[in-house]
Protein backbone atom coordinates (compact mmCIF):
# COMPACT_ATOMS: atom_id res chain seq x y z
CA UNK A 1 0.00 0.00 0.00
CA UNK A 2 1.07 3.28 -1.01
CA UNK A 3 -0.17 6.70 0.66
CA UNK A 4 1.07 10.65 -0.09
CA UNK A 5 0.27 13.60 2.05
CA UNK A 6 -2.15 16.71 0.55
CA UNK A 7 -3.93 19.13 2.65
CA UNK A 8 -2.22 17.40 5.96
CA UNK A 9 -4.13 14.05 5.76
CA UNK A 10 -2.37 10.64 4.65
CA UNK A 11 -4.07 9.40 1.17
CA UNK A 12 -4.21 6.25 0.24
CA UNK A 13 -3.02 5.31 -3.78
CA UNK A 14 -2.25 2.96 -6.12
CA UNK A 15 -0.33 2.72 -9.17
CA UNK A 16 -0.66 0.32 -12.18
CA UNK A 17 1.45 -0.56 -15.32
CA UNK A 18 3.33 2.01 -17.58
CA UNK A 19 2.52 4.09 -20.50
CA UNK A 20 0.55 7.02 -20.76
CA UNK A 21 -1.66 7.97 -17.28
CA UNK A 22 -5.16 7.74 -16.24
CA UNK A 23 -6.14 8.55 -13.12
CA UNK A 24 -9.58 6.71 -12.31
CA UNK A 25 -11.57 8.76 -9.32
CA UNK A 26 -14.64 6.55 -7.24
CA UNK A 27 -17.81 8.26 -5.99
CA UNK A 28 -18.82 8.81 -2.76
CA UNK A 29 -18.57 6.44 -0.02
CA UNK A 30 -16.56 4.31 -2.45
CA UNK A 31 -13.21 3.01 -2.75
CA UNK A 32 -10.44 2.21 -5.64
CA UNK A 33 -11.37 -0.69 -5.88
CA UNK A 34 -14.85 0.22 -7.82
CA UNK A 35 -12.45 0.07 -10.68
CA UNK A 36 -11.36 -3.41 -10.87
CA UNK A 37 -13.10 -4.54 -14.24
CA UNK A 38 -11.75 -1.82 -15.86
CA UNK A 39 -8.22 -2.37 -14.78
CA UNK A 40 -7.29 -5.59 -16.78
CA UNK A 41 -8.26 -3.91 -20.45
CA UNK A 42 -6.24 -0.98 -19.19
CA UNK A 43 -3.16 -2.52 -18.79
CA UNK A 44 -3.24 -4.52 -21.59
CA UNK A 45 -4.20 -1.44 -23.59
CA UNK A 46 -0.56 0.10 -22.63
CA UNK A 47 -1.78 2.33 -19.91
CA UNK A 48 -0.28 3.50 -16.56
CA UNK A 49 -3.61 3.16 -14.13
CA UNK A 50 -3.26 5.37 -10.97
CA UNK A 51 -5.83 4.49 -8.46
CA UNK A 52 -6.70 6.83 -5.13
CA UNK A 53 -8.84 6.43 -2.34
CA UNK A 54 -10.92 10.25 -1.85
CA UNK A 55 -10.25 11.99 1.27
CA UNK A 56 -12.47 10.64 4.09
CA UNK A 57 -12.80 7.56 1.77
CA UNK A 58 -11.49 3.06 1.80
CA UNK A 59 -7.80 3.48 3.39
CA UNK A 60 -7.33 7.21 3.17
CA UNK A 61 -7.19 8.99 6.88
CA UNK A 62 -11.47 10.16 7.80
CA UNK A 63 -12.10 13.27 7.16
CA UNK A 64 -11.93 15.95 10.28
CA UNK A 65 -13.81 18.91 8.42
CA UNK A 66 -15.62 19.89 5.29
CA UNK A 67 -14.64 18.73 2.00
CA UNK A 68 -15.33 20.52 -1.07
CA UNK A 69 -15.10 18.77 -4.45
CA UNK A 70 -12.69 21.71 -5.89
CA UNK A 71 -10.49 20.27 -2.83
CA UNK A 72 -10.64 16.98 -3.39
CA UNK A 73 -9.83 18.01 -7.05
CA UNK A 74 -6.37 19.69 -5.37
CA UNK A 75 -5.48 16.09 -3.58
CA UNK A 76 -5.66 14.80 -6.94
CA UNK A 77 -3.18 17.03 -8.41
CA UNK A 78 -1.27 16.95 -5.20
CA UNK A 79 -0.88 12.95 -6.05
CA UNK A 80 -0.09 13.99 -9.71
CA UNK A 81 2.91 16.16 -8.51
CA UNK A 82 3.88 13.30 -6.02
CA UNK A 83 4.33 11.00 -8.65
CA UNK A 84 6.15 13.54 -11.00
CA UNK A 85 3.25 12.92 -13.35
CA UNK A 86 3.23 15.50 -15.90
CA UNK A 87 -0.13 15.19 -17.74
CA UNK A 88 -2.52 12.48 -17.35
CA UNK A 89 -5.96 11.64 -18.53
CA UNK A 90 -8.68 11.31 -15.70
CA UNK A 91 -11.89 9.18 -15.60
CA UNK A 92 -14.40 9.57 -13.08
CA UNK A 93 -17.68 8.20 -11.82
CA UNK A 94 -21.04 10.15 -9.85
CA UNK A 95 -18.74 12.31 -6.99
CA UNK A 96 -15.39 11.21 -9.19
CA UNK A 97 -16.98 12.69 -11.95
CA UNK A 98 -17.63 16.12 -10.77
CA UNK A 99 -14.09 16.30 -9.33
CA UNK A 100 -12.84 15.50 -13.16
CA UNK A 101 -14.70 18.26 -14.34
CA UNK A 102 -13.16 20.35 -11.81
CA UNK A 103 -9.83 19.08 -12.54
CA UNK A 104 -10.53 19.62 -16.36
CA UNK A 105 -11.21 23.44 -15.67
CA UNK A 106 -9.27 24.10 -13.37
CA UNK A 107 -5.77 22.57 -14.09
CA UNK A 108 -5.97 22.22 -17.94
CA UNK A 109 -2.23 21.98 -18.32
CA UNK A 110 -2.06 18.52 -15.93
CA UNK A 111 -5.18 17.00 -17.81
CA UNK A 112 -4.96 16.10 -21.05
CA UNK A 113 -8.55 14.15 -21.29
CA UNK A 114 -11.66 13.87 -19.47
CA UNK A 115 -14.14 10.87 -19.00
CA UNK A 116 -17.20 12.13 -16.34
CA UNK A 117 -19.48 8.69 -15.94
CA UNK A 118 -22.94 8.55 -14.24
CA UNK A 119 -22.70 12.30 -12.75
CA UNK A 120 -23.78 15.92 -12.97
CA UNK A 121 -22.53 19.18 -13.13
CA UNK A 122 -24.82 20.10 -9.77
CA UNK A 123 -25.71 18.52 -6.29
CA UNK A 124 -26.66 22.20 -4.37
CA UNK A 125 -29.80 22.15 -5.78
CA UNK A 126 -32.89 22.14 -2.75
CA UNK A 127 -33.72 18.66 -3.56
CA UNK A 128 -30.82 17.05 -3.72
CA UNK A 129 -29.72 19.30 -1.26
CA UNK A 130 -32.50 17.85 1.15
CA UNK A 131 -31.58 14.35 0.10
CA UNK A 132 -28.01 14.78 1.05
CA UNK A 133 -29.16 16.10 4.63
CA UNK A 134 -31.23 12.93 5.00
CA UNK A 135 -27.65 11.41 4.29
CA UNK A 136 -25.81 13.07 6.77
CA UNK A 137 -28.60 11.78 9.63
CA UNK A 138 -27.94 8.58 8.87
CA UNK A 139 -24.29 8.84 8.29
CA UNK A 140 -24.83 10.40 12.46
CA UNK A 141 -26.57 7.29 13.13
CA UNK A 142 -25.05 4.12 14.71
CA UNK A 143 -23.16 2.25 11.90
CA UNK A 144 -24.50 5.12 9.55
CA UNK A 145 -22.41 4.24 7.14
CA UNK A 146 -23.46 0.73 6.75
CA UNK A 147 -27.16 1.42 6.82
CA UNK A 148 -26.60 3.81 4.17
CA UNK A 149 -24.86 1.23 2.23
CA UNK A 150 -27.76 -1.06 2.34
CA UNK A 151 -30.11 1.44 1.55
CA UNK A 152 -28.79 2.36 -1.77
CA UNK A 153 -27.26 -1.16 -3.00
CA UNK A 154 -30.36 -2.14 -4.66
CA UNK A 155 -30.31 1.67 -6.35
CA UNK A 156 -26.85 1.51 -7.75
CA UNK A 157 -26.78 -1.58 -9.87
CA UNK A 158 -28.82 -3.28 -12.03
CA UNK A 159 -30.51 -6.50 -10.86
CA UNK A 160 -28.18 -8.76 -13.11
CA UNK A 161 -25.26 -7.71 -11.42
CA UNK A 162 -26.11 -7.95 -8.01
CA UNK A 163 -27.46 -11.57 -8.79
CA UNK A 164 -24.08 -12.37 -9.56
CA UNK A 165 -20.94 -13.98 -7.61
CA UNK A 166 -18.91 -10.82 -8.34
CA UNK A 167 -21.13 -8.45 -6.69
CA UNK A 168 -21.58 -10.40 -3.52
CA UNK A 169 -17.73 -10.17 -3.27
CA UNK A 170 -17.61 -6.69 -4.46
CA UNK A 171 -20.29 -5.78 -1.61
CA UNK A 172 -18.84 -7.64 1.30
CA UNK A 173 -14.90 -5.75 0.56
CA UNK A 174 -17.26 -2.72 0.40
CA UNK A 175 -18.59 -3.09 3.31
CA UNK A 176 -15.31 -4.35 5.26
CA UNK A 177 -14.01 -0.64 4.47
CA UNK A 178 -17.16 1.20 5.07
CA UNK A 179 -17.01 -0.28 8.66
CA UNK A 180 -13.97 1.13 9.50
CA UNK A 181 -14.68 5.28 8.42
CA UNK A 182 -16.58 6.86 11.10
CA UNK A 183 -19.97 8.55 9.64
CA UNK A 184 -18.98 12.02 10.59
CA UNK A 185 -16.19 11.34 7.85
CA UNK A 186 -19.06 10.56 5.08
CA UNK A 187 -21.05 13.32 6.52
CA UNK A 188 -18.14 15.41 6.15
CA UNK A 189 -17.64 14.87 2.64
CA UNK A 190 -21.49 15.12 1.91
CA UNK A 191 -21.70 18.92 3.28
CA UNK A 192 -18.94 19.72 0.74
CA UNK A 193 -21.47 18.08 -2.13
CA UNK A 194 -23.89 20.08 -1.08
CA UNK A 195 -22.10 23.41 -2.28
CA UNK A 196 -20.93 21.72 -5.75
CA UNK A 197 -22.32 23.55 -8.45
CA UNK A 198 -20.09 23.66 -12.11
CA UNK A 199 -22.41 24.38 -14.49
CA UNK A 200 -20.90 28.16 -14.77
CA UNK A 201 -17.17 26.29 -15.70
CA UNK A 202 -18.46 23.88 -18.37
CA UNK A 203 -16.92 26.20 -21.01
CA UNK A 204 -13.90 26.03 -19.40
CA UNK A 205 -13.46 22.51 -20.11
CA UNK A 206 -11.26 22.76 -23.71
CA UNK A 207 -9.90 19.00 -23.43
CA UNK A 208 -11.67 16.08 -25.44
CA UNK A 209 -14.57 14.82 -23.24
CA UNK A 210 -16.65 11.71 -23.03
CA UNK A 211 -19.80 11.59 -20.72
CA UNK A 212 -20.86 8.24 -19.76
CA UNK A 213 -24.48 7.48 -18.65
CA UNK A 214 -26.73 4.83 -18.08
CA UNK A 215 -29.98 3.86 -19.55
CA UNK A 216 -31.25 2.69 -15.22
CA UNK A 217 -29.01 5.18 -13.35
CA UNK A 218 -31.90 6.72 -11.24
CA UNK A 219 -29.26 9.32 -9.73
CA UNK A 220 -28.31 11.03 -12.80
CA UNK A 221 -30.81 9.81 -15.63
CA UNK A 222 -29.68 9.87 -19.24
CA UNK A 223 -31.21 13.13 -19.81
CA UNK A 224 -28.96 14.76 -16.95
CA UNK A 225 -26.07 13.42 -18.65
CA UNK A 226 -26.92 14.60 -22.31
CA UNK A 227 -27.32 18.17 -20.98
CA UNK A 228 -24.36 17.54 -19.26
CA UNK A 229 -22.38 16.63 -22.75
CA UNK A 230 -24.06 19.46 -24.50
CA UNK A 231 -22.70 22.21 -22.11
CA UNK A 232 -18.64 20.55 -23.28
CA UNK A 233 -18.11 21.61 -26.57
CA UNK A 234 -17.14 18.66 -28.53
CA UNK A 235 -17.79 16.18 -25.89
CA UNK A 236 -18.77 12.55 -26.57
CA UNK A 237 -21.97 10.93 -25.49
CA UNK A 238 -22.35 7.34 -24.22
CA UNK A 239 -25.51 5.64 -22.98
CA UNK A 240 -25.40 2.11 -21.99
CA UNK A 241 -28.18 0.25 -22.26
CA UNK A 242 -28.86 -1.68 -19.39
CA UNK A 243 -26.65 0.09 -17.19
CA UNK A 244 -27.22 1.30 -13.68
CA UNK A 245 -25.85 3.95 -11.79
CA UNK A 246 -22.08 2.01 -10.79
CA UNK A 247 -21.88 1.42 -14.48
CA UNK A 248 -18.08 0.43 -14.20
CA UNK A 249 -19.60 -2.19 -12.45
CA UNK A 250 -22.33 -3.43 -13.51
CA UNK A 251 -21.38 -3.02 -17.05
CA UNK A 252 -17.94 -3.20 -17.61
CA UNK A 253 -17.81 -4.47 -21.34
CA UNK A 254 -19.69 -1.96 -22.73
CA UNK A 255 -18.07 0.38 -20.48
CA UNK A 256 -14.96 0.16 -21.37
CA UNK A 257 -15.63 -0.40 -24.34
CA UNK A 258 -16.38 3.42 -24.32
CA UNK A 259 -13.53 3.81 -22.20
CA UNK A 260 -10.79 2.48 -24.86
CA UNK A 261 -12.29 3.83 -27.98
CA UNK A 262 -12.03 7.58 -26.31
CA UNK A 263 -8.73 7.25 -24.84
CA UNK A 264 -7.06 5.24 -28.01
CA UNK A 265 -8.11 8.05 -30.85
CA UNK A 266 -6.24 10.44 -28.01
CA UNK A 267 -2.87 11.34 -27.05
CA UNK A 268 -1.80 13.77 -23.84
Amino acid sequence: MAFFESRGAKLHYEVLGTGPAVLMVHGFTNHGLVWAGQLADLLVAGYQVVLTDLAGHGLSQPAVRKQTVPQLASDIIALLDHLKIRRAAVCGLSLGGMIAQVLAADFPERIGAVVIANSSAESSDPGTVKEIDAWIDLFEQADGPLKRLEAVWPKMLNDAYRASPSAAAFKASWRRIVARIPGSSFANVARGLQEFNWSGRLDDIRQPALVIGSEFDRLFPPSICKQLADRIAGAELGIIAGGSHLSSLDSPKPFNELLLKFFTARNW
